[in-house]
């Protein structure tokens, strides 16, 4: 289930559990590298680059808190956040998109 970009996510979580907590965004962007090389025979991975863009184009527009997931997700990949952070940005994601019950 789940095509390139699900499994060299999946690698790069495994790979993040060997190394240190925090990563430098240069060793994310190696890591990611190293990962493509490894798994794909020369193809790249089109959601990093799109995560990449999207996140860019929320910061300029002022707009990464309505985005919490996103924001996440970015942090992790390519500014070195512990990999169990995604569940911040899932759990902050949840409440921002909360529909209020009425009585």
């Amino acid at each position: 289930y789940g095509g390139r970009n699900r499994k060299c996510s999946y690698e790069f979580a495994k790979r993040r559990e060997v190394e240190p907590a925090y990563l430098d965004s240069e060793s994310c962007t190696k890591l990611w590298s190293a990962i493509e090389s490894d798994m794909l025979n020369g193809q790249k991975l089109q959601g990093t680059l799109a995560s990449q863009e999207v996140y860019h184009l929320l910061r300029a527009r002022n707009l990464l808190y309505e985005f919490p997931l996103m924001t996440a997700i970015y942090e992790i990949s390519f500014e070195g956040k512990p990999v169990n952070t995604i569940v911040d940005g899932i759990r902050t994601h949840t409440e921002s998109t909360a529909i209020p019950l009425s009585k």
